[in-house]
């Protein structure tokens, strides 16, 4: 007579195991059946944001040197010259290598010159480089404000803080005419013994698309 085979009943962690991969089989299902399933329409598919568009590349105020010529109580006569460095990344893929590019300066944020708009046409595609741009007011009507701003400056703390802002020919499709870059403020240092010129002292500054 053959004797049966007895069979060992579960141990304790033997039925752990069993109900950890029976909820684990569940959950699978519930959560496979309730995105494949659900309707197209319900909320709860579109919780999750769009995916943000890529930001262009910020630009660097490599350089500004302000020069004074005249300056009152309302009036101002002087003149910024300022290089940006383009990143590798922004020529022909956001700006133009051929176009335009024009500039502003605020004090206190306040807008108190803006170039004219002038040409580029030395761009190099995936290649770093720099764009010169120059700024120039004469007899410019001025509030207290910002010849209070430039003469404290000038007389006390030998160092004056401008923002910039730049604008540069969009090559992208269907986008504006201009990309338009707002600058951190850079302060600028007057040279020993002079108060008419000033120069770039410290960080360099990063512009951001706006």
């Amino acid at each position: 007579m053959e004797h049966e085979e007895e069979v060992e009943p579960l141990t304790c962690t033997g039925k752990i195991l069993c109900c950890c991969s029976f909820v684990y089989i569940f959950c699978f299902w519930a959560g496979l059946t309730y995105f494949v399933v659900m309707p197209n329409d319900d909320p709860g598919l579109h919780r999750l944001p769009p995916l943000d568009r890529p930001v262009p590349p910020e630009i660097e105020l490599a350089s500004m040197d302000f020069t004074v010529f005249n300056i009152t109580q309302t009036h101002l006569s002087a003149k910024w010259d300022m290089s940006i460095r383009i990143p590798y990344n922004l020529p022909r893929d956001y700006i133009c290598l051929q176009g335009d590019l024009q500039a502003s300066l605020l004090i206190k944020n306040i807008p108190i010159a803006t170039s004219s708009s002038q040409k580029y046409n030395n761009l190099k595609y995936r290649s770093a480089q720099l764009l010169n741009v120059s700024v120039v007011v004469s007899d410019e009507d001025i509030g207290g404000l910002i010849w209070k701003a430039i003469m404290e400056g000038v007389k006390e703390k030998k160092e004056v803080i401008f923002g910039s802002q730049f604008f540069l020919t969009d090559c992208r499709k269907n986008k504006a005419e201009v990309m338009s870059f707002a600058c951190h403020e850079a302060t600028l240092r007057f040279e020993h013994g002079s108060e008419m010129k000033a120069t770039l002292f410290g960080n360099h500054s990063t512009c951001i698309n706006y």
